[in-house]
């Protein structure tokens, strides 16, 4: 079996480089966002693993026979989580003991990183439209969200995960290349025309760059200004502060 276990925070264009990825390693889009997708020839994918693990779980020993390459979306979680670690932390590829992950040949642990700016923007955006739709915000926007995007960089420069930036896979064909070198012999046997996730912004405008000062409160903005490691982790991952 091929595991990929895949971390993201939300609104930062993962669904779509999910997508990508998964069509090639396999040949098919998932094109929808159903709990499990099930893909021909033993390719299985479940979606935002994290938020209902016992399910995610029983779909996995359900199939288990018929499991021949494994992809684990977790979303807004710590970047060394799995559900199939004791205490859902990984270390390495023994501490995977869930015994329905049988014959584990590969193991790769990836995360999606997006500008840390845009990110914050799109989550914030996406909440307010949910509030005049009568309906509660989703995602955290603050110090909570602030540390996962700073660990997520930290697990990176660490080197204990493969990683693609958004803008990189929207934009680079040479680093998505890269990237899939890494996992694959054949490099991009599909480019990034794939379904993504419905965006909160008009599609007209810049899909990398949602970054919008305006939008973003006075307390996140004295939160940001205040963290020099969230500025030197973005220097360092090749992002630009903004003036907020």
């Amino acid at each position: 079996m091929t595991l990929f276990e895949i971390n993201s925070t939300a609104r930062s264009g993962h669904h779509a480089m999910l997508n990508w990825l998964i069509k090639n390693i396999s040949g098919y889009e998932y094109q929808s966002y159903d709990k499990l997708k099930i893909i021909p020839h033993g390719v299985f994918y479940i979606n935002e693993a994290n938020f209902s693990k016992e399910l995610s779980l029983d779909y996995i020993s359900k199939y288990n026979e018929e499991i021949r390459c494994l992809f684990m979306s977790y979303e807004n979680s710590e970047p060394n989580y799995s559900i199939l670690c004791d205490n859902e932390k990984y270390i390495g590829p023994m501490s995977i003991n869930n015994p329905n992950i049988k014959n584990l040949d590969k193991n790769y642990r990836i995360i999606f990183i997006r500008d840390f700016y845009s990110n914050l923007t799109s989550r914030i955006k996406h909440n307010n439209d949910r509030i005049k739709n009568g309906e509660k915000p989703l995602w955290d926007v603050g110090e909570r969200f602030i540390n996962l995007w700073k660990d997520s960089a930290k697990y990176i420069l660490d080197e204990k995960c493969l990683y693609l930036k958004f803008e990189d896979w929207l934009t680079s064909k040479k680093l998505r290349n890269d990237f899939l070198s890494k996992i694959t012999q054949n490099g991009e046997l599909y480019d990034n025309n794939v379904r993504g996730s419905f965006s909160s912004f008009d599609e007209r405008t810049n899909v990398i760059d949602r970054f919008d000062k305006e939008i973003i409160p006075t307390g996140i903005k004295n939160l940001i200004k205040n963290d020099n490691e969230l500025h030197y982790l973005m220097g360092v991952l090749g992002y630009h502060y903004r003036s907020i």
